[in-house]
């Protein structure tokens, strides 16, 4: 399984890019793109899921090009997005948030009881409208609407977004659980770097639309790069 990303280029307005020619590959595991905001990590996510076209560059998926696919087509190609803010069904239930996302992607919806076993209170909850859940159960309904869409490339944007650290700490956890027992790739648009040291194998920062380092996290020359990035310096 792969994911490549070639020289990407991309932006919201016309002759206005945001994404200066982003390349990285993903073999395996995690990758993790961190950087302040305004960085560029959310175009990065929706020029990926299709929702934003690519200027130019390109994306593949198992060697199979999907630049030029919609986000529709691009969900059943392989690719999901869990987006900034979650964006649940607020007035649907669990169940039915989970439903419809499975038939976005043209699948059967019968791993909604598998999925309800991987997250315990996803069954519990299944018939409470997802605007009752707290934010780290909103943020497990939202990455279990990804899962359901059967992908090979899960892309999170800012999944830490708005939770206390107790969440956080169980979104890790369940986000290690994902990559070791599911095999699926894994593009987090994160600023916590705790999150990313425990989850990713190579972290990107971005700056301006621009990789412009990959970091070890544990070293402290790139800690040091990272905040340095943060603090516009």
């Amino acid at each position: 399984m792969s994911l490549e990303c070639a020289d990407l280029i991309s932006g919201y307005r016309e002759g206005v890019n945001v994404l200066s020619e982003v390349s990285f590959t993903l073999d395996s595991g995690a990758i993790g793109i961190i950087g302040r905001n305004g960085a560029g990590k959310s175009c990065l996510a929706q020029t990926l899921s299709g929702a934003l076209k690519a200027r130019s560059g390109s994306i593949s998926v198992d060697g199979a090009d999907v630049t030029r696919l919609g986000s529709r087509k691009r969900v059943r190609s392989g690719i999901s997005l869990v987006p900034e803010g979650r964006l649940v069904f607020g007035q649907m239930t669990v169940r039915e948030n989970l439903v419809v996302s499975a038939y976005a992607a043209g699948k059967p919806s019968g791993k909604i009881g598998q999925l309800e076993e991987q997250f315990p209170i996803l069954g519990q909850k299944r018939h409470h409208a997802a605007a009752s859940m707290s934010g780290g159960e909103q943020q497990l309904l939202a990455i279990a609407r990804a899962l359901i869409q059967e992908p090979r490339v899960i892309v999170l944007d800012e999944p830490s977004l708005g939770l206390s650290p107790i969440a956080i700490d169980g979104l890790m956890l369940n986000l290690q659980s994902i990559v070791a027992e599911s095999g699926v790739l894994m593009v987090l648009m994160e600023q916590n770097g705790e999150l990313l040291s425990g989850l990713c194998e190579q972290v990107l920062l971005m700056d301006q639309g621009i990789v412009v380092r990959r970091l070890n996290l544990n070293e402290q020359a790139d800690q040091e790069a990272l905040e340095a990035s943060y603090l516009g310096l």
